[in-house]
């Protein structure tokens, strides 16, 4: 249930630019702002996430997303990690059918530089093998841990 309501709480805060919302989650560190939309969904507090410190949130032994279909079906509210040569390069939250929401989204290769916004990953990534591939030509591997609560 707190996936969900942690899902509206990204949608809305990416349609409505002018709410504190939008201003508090497009001024966070991507990971950060993904942990804050959980916290307000009343699931608990993530702190000190970046690079390598990321195992409490998501990790490279969490579900893997490699396609489109794998995308679709990631639960509302989860944690989508992506990662380069072992390390968390960046963070969005899963609000379903294979849309997600985050801020500083262009590192990817699709989204702006700055502000909260819905990203549809499952058809505008470029999926293959076990991840996908950015504009510049590296492989991203992808990662998600469901909501808890």
């Amino acid at each position: 249930m707190k996936g969900h309501i942690a899902a509206q709480i990204g949608r809305d805060a990416a349609t409505d630019q002018n709410s504190a919302d939008f201003k508090t989650l497009s001024s966070l560190m991507c990971w950060d702002a993904v942990a804050e939309v959980q916290a307000k969904a009343g699931m608990k507090r993530q702190t000190d996430i970046g690079g390598k410190k990321c195992d409490h949130v998501v990790s490279l032994s969490d579900q893997p997303i490699t396609g489109k279909q794998e995308m679709q079906s990631v639960p509302q509210g989860a944690f989508i990690g992506f990662f380069r040569d072992g390390t968390l390069i960046h963070a969005m939250l899963a609000t379903g059918a294979g849309i997600a929401a985050g801020n500083k989204n262009e590192c990817i290769g699709i989204g702006r530089p700055v502000g909260w916004e819905l990203l549809n990953l499952a058809a505008d990534l470029n999926w293959g093998g076990s991840g996908f591939t950015d504009p510049g030509g590296r492989l991203t591997l992808v990662r998600y841990r469901a909501a808890k609560g």
